[in-house]
């Protein structure tokens, strides 16, 4: 008894000694394409709904894309509302790209030469978060942009032997997992061939191409997916719940029988091995409030050090 009394108080000493850490919590992890920044700041409606939707999701780490007309200060102001003291804004210009956190954010790497929107690497937590937004307009680009950052990663993280780091954002491409996907919601494609016809039309061998032949390309996420990184809400989500894009606000114009066969996923949370068996959770959150705030939906998912 004596011997099991002394073994509770020296575990309690060194729960003392050795507090639970930021480092040894659970990690709750948001991306989320908020459309023009509110219309550039001028739909305060939207804007109040999404702080009050992001306070009640309580995520640890949140990327944002199309942070347009925000300043580091916006950034701020709005972060600390959703209970972020940090964030990272990577430029004020175009569409802007963010992070916010909970914890202290270490800038690393803001890239913008070579990419469309750019890409943000910061870390916190003991992770290496790089937040990405590529091309919404051609496959190539795309691809080239998914070599820029997974180069950039192997150089950056791999080699010098960080297990911990993950790529979240709209990534703007499809996933090979969802092949099935996009061809029973075909819409998406036959409007591209479309936009693809016109642009060459009107600009010849300089216009931009979302199809390769027509097709579909998976290139720029199978580069992602080959380094590896694992695709969390492919692991826990059925296939027919998948779509991140378009939400019921983009297509309030549209009757409901219509807008759903646009439906298809671009935006991804990707994680280093490390992370695939300690991933709790995983969702892109299509339906409730987010069909009013934004025109994509988020990405959430959770993790458990």
């Amino acid at each position: 008894m004596r011997s099991l009394v002394f073994l509770f108080s020296f575990l309690v000493f060194l729960g003392f000694r050795y507090p639970v850490t930021a480092q040894t919590e659970p990690l709750k992890v948001i991306t989320y394409n908020i459309w023009n920044g509110f219309d550039w700041g001028k739909d305060q409606e939207r804007e109040a709904a999404m702080v009050q939707w992001l306070q009640e999701q309580d995520a640890d780490v949140i990327g944002f894309q199309e942070l347009n007309d925000f300043t580091p200060e916006k950034l701020q102001s709005l972060a600390q509302e959703w209970g972020h003291p940090y964030s990272i804004l990577l430029k004020e210009e175009g569409y802007p790209i963010g992070i916010t956190s909970k914890t202290p954010l270490e800038m690393k790497t803001k890239m913008i030469g070579g990419m469309w929107h750019g890409m943000l690497h910061a870390k916190t937590r003991e992770v290496d978060f790089l937040v990405v937004h590529l091309s919404p307009q051609d496959w190539e680009f795309r691809r080239r942009e998914a070599r820029i950052i997974c180069d950039y990663l192997q150089e950056a993280i791999l080699l010098p032997g960080q297990e911990k780091y993950m790529v979240l954002g709209d990534f703007n491409a499809h996933s090979p997992y969802d092949a099935s996907f996009d061809a029973n919601n075909p819409q998406a494609r036959r409007l591209s061939i479309v936009a693809d016809s016109l642009s060459k039309a009107e600009k010849g061998e300089e216009a931009f191409i979302n199809l390769r032949n027509k097709r579909i390309d998976y290139s720029a996420m199978s580069t992602f997916l080959s380094l590896p990184l694992i695709d969390v809400v492919q692991m826990k989500v059925a296939e027919t719940n998948r779509k991140s894009f378009p939400t019921p606000l983009a297509t309030r114009d549209m009757p409901a029988s219509e807008a759903a066969i646009y439906q298809q996923r671009l935006d991804y949370i990707l994680v280093s091995p490390y992370f695939e068996d300690r991933c709790s959770y995983a969702e892109i959150i299509n339906y409730g409030e987010p069909e009013k705030l934004s025109d994509h939906f988020p990405v959430i998912a959770a993790f458990d050090f």
